[in-house]
């Protein structure tokens, strides 16, 4: 490619000093031996891209399920419907003999201006004393009727809780860029006709 701009090169040159020595005032006219360019500018191209913008990044929210209760009824016994009847014991006093046995005994006694201790023989003798004597015992009886039953309510839980995350998705946005694929440039276009050279 340089080999051929050089060419091209020097033939654009060599008609230039051609004209200036035959005094010819611009290239393209009779003086002009072989192929003659002139420099124009060349056009400048240019592309539409679509870029994507993120407006809001993809973000997590955790979201909490509460948990959920409810109400039980149990049947629960209140009473069983069994009742005691007691009876006490009934006592009564009499009176009864009793035989004290004879026993021996220590006394002190006074005599002669002293203190002796001495031992006597108490003799045996019958006495009445009273005396506590069970009538009748004590009795208790089962009555028995229907039991009594109610209902009691209880709360539990029937549904623990739960951490949910959502996904929020990015957000996006397309723009459309006018880019320039090539720059202004120059070039050599033939007058006559024939290949151009860009630089």
């Amino acid at each position: 490619m340089r080999n051929m701009l050089n060419i091209w090169q020097l033939a654009a040159g060599a008609c230039l000093a051609l004209a200036s020595q035959t005094g010819v005032p611009s290239a393209g006219e009779r003086g002009c031996f072989g192929d003659c360019y002139e420099q124009v500018q060349a056009p400048v191209i240019h592309r539409k891209f679509l870029r994507r913008v993120e407006l809001e990044r993809g973000a997590y929210e955790i979201d909490r399920e509460p948990s959920l209760y409810g109400l039980a009824t149990r049947r629960v016994l209140l009473d069983d419907g069994v009742d005691w009847d007691e009876t006490p014991a009934v006592y009564k006093t009499v009176k009864v003999r009793k035989h004290v046995r004879s026993r021996v005994t220590w006394e002190k006694r006074w005599i002669d201006g002293k203190h002796i201790m001495c031992k006597v023989r108490i003799p045996g003798k019958t006495v009445w004393a009273t005396k506590r004597i069970l009538v009748s015992g004590a009795r208790r009886s089962k009555l028995r009727s229907n039991p009594t039953y109610g209902y009691v309510q209880k709360r539990i839980l029937l549904r623990p809780y739960k951490n949910i995350a959502i996904y929020h998705r990015a957000r996006h946005r397309y723009v459309r860029e006018h880019v320039v694929i090539q720059p202004e440039a120059y070039m050599w276009q033939p007058v006559s006709g024939g290949p151009a050279y860009r630089y």
